[in-house]
């Protein structure tokens, strides 16, 4: 197995695992994202629905953001492993990886 493989492969593997915590974490926060927090309004609990509401709406966006730059991350690793498969056949002159 050439270095070019090796390079490859890790960076493809890297990627995948990328996206596979992207999808977790997009499922996990579908989770957590609700209208129901168990919170009632009786006792004068008003105020701590709202609080608790507005934190995990802001932990909603968060996971959001952060998917949303990991699967950049995870295109960029794709894009360097296909640039790898380009010059390995640039430099074999044979299709590997």
């Amino acid at each position: 197995m050439s270095d070019v493989e090796i390079y490859y492969h890790a960076l493809t593997s890297a990627a995948d695992a990328i996206q596979t915590r992207v999808s977790s974490a997009v499922m996990d926060n579908a989770d957590i994202q609700g209208d129901d927090t168990g919170v009632e309004n009786p006792a004068h609990r008003v105020v701590l629905r709202l609080e608790i509401n507005r934190r995990l709406t802001g932990l909603h966006q968060a996971v959001l953001d952060r998917t949303g730059a990991a699967s950049g991350v995870g295109a960029s690793l794709s894009e360097i492993a296909a640039r790898y498969s380009d010059l390995d056949v640039e430099l074999t002159g044979r299709n590997q990886p």
